[in-house]
């Protein structure tokens, strides 16, 4: 009962391997490029009948 644990910082994400963090970031930025996209898209579909 006296033990005291070791203080645990978990801050961000778990580090993985080099390789698996760069294909972690490039699907990111492919994800937020494809949604973008998307609402472009649908903006542009939309600017006829606005106006």
């Amino acid at each position: 009962m006296d033990k005291k644990e070791p203080l645990r910082n978990y801050v961000g994400k778990r580090r993985g391997p080099y390789s698996g963090m760069v294909l972690d970031s490039i699907f990111d930025f492919l994800r937020r490029a494809v949604v973008a996209m998307v609402i472009v898209g649908i903006f542009l579909m939309l600017l006829p009948i606005l106006r």
